[in-house]
């Protein structure tokens, strides 16, 4: 019995009896994982644009180990999810969805940067067409807040701001940061593959559930179709012993 206890592994708990652990992830580890990969972005758009090339090495570097630590908070976090019951998984889905899109979110800005400073170095374009095709590269919130502040204030925002809005160049191939980068980009795949996988699990926990419902009504459905049955042959067999005829076989 022993044995067979450990195969099927921990028991699963109401979400109440691990929300205390699992709301440390959502509001406390990722949080700050996400809000240092969010700061190792601002510095890699800088380094890159000003072609810092070492700095940007080792802030791949810096990067990858963040994205490490995001990485295993979330499967630990996933690890503590499958211990909660079938039956409160749209309440734990609800709770942790918007840490997921936020992981995810991240990484897809993430890759944004080296794709399209990829896409407009191997097809040039003007100045013009770039700033506007392009636009989408202010993403930092530093960035963003530097902008806002300026037009609350009613000025033109600086040279240099309205530099940024141009793509970022292209990192040597024979650079370390290139390497590096190539590095960070696998550790980041890895995390939006874990986020996927751990959204489907529980896409997939909450259909059983689905269908476990849809069963149980079905049954309760027959049941009581089965109970009206067994009243009408009650109803019946009474009338055949007592030499009446039923109500409704009294116009045939």
């Amino acid at each position: 019995m022993f044995e067979n206890s450990m195969a099927e592994g921990p028991a699963k708990l109401r979400y109440r009896r691990l929300e205390p652990t699992i709301q440390k992830f959502i509001k406390v580890a990722i949080p700050t994982d996400l809000e240092r990969l969010q700061k190792h972005q601002i510095n890699i758009e800088k380094y890159q644009r000003f072609s810092q090339w070492d700095k940007l090495h080792q802030e791949h570097i810096n990067a990858s180990r963040t994205v490490q630590q995001l990485r295993a908070n979330m499967r630990e976090m996933e690890t503590i999810c499958l211990r909660v019951r079938d039956e409160d998984s749209q309440t734990l889905e609800t709770i942790i969805s918007p840490a997921k899109e936020r992981a995810a979110a991240a990484v897809e800005e993430f890759l944004k940067v080296h794709s399209q400073c990829s896409e407009v170095s191997s097809n040039p374009i003007s100045t013009e067409n770039s700033q506007d095709t392009h636009s989408s590269l202010l993403r930092s919130q530093t960035i963003a807040g530097t902008f806002a502040s300026i037009q609350d204030a009613g000025s033109s925002p600086p040279q240099h701001s309205v530099q940024l809005s141009l793509p970022l160049p292209q990192i040597p191939q024979d650079h370390n940061a290139a390497e590096s980068w190539e590095n960070l980009e696998e550790n980041l795949i890895d995390l939006s593959n874990l986020v996927t996988e751990f959204s489907q699990q529980l896409h997939t926990q909450q259909e059983k559930i689905d269908s476990i419902e849809d069963h149980v009504s079905t049954a309760a459905e027959n049941v009581e179709e089965g109970t009206k049955n067994l009243a009408k042959v009650g109803i019946s067999a009474c009338c055949v012993i007592n030499g009446t005829v039923p109500a409704s076989n009294t116009l045939n």
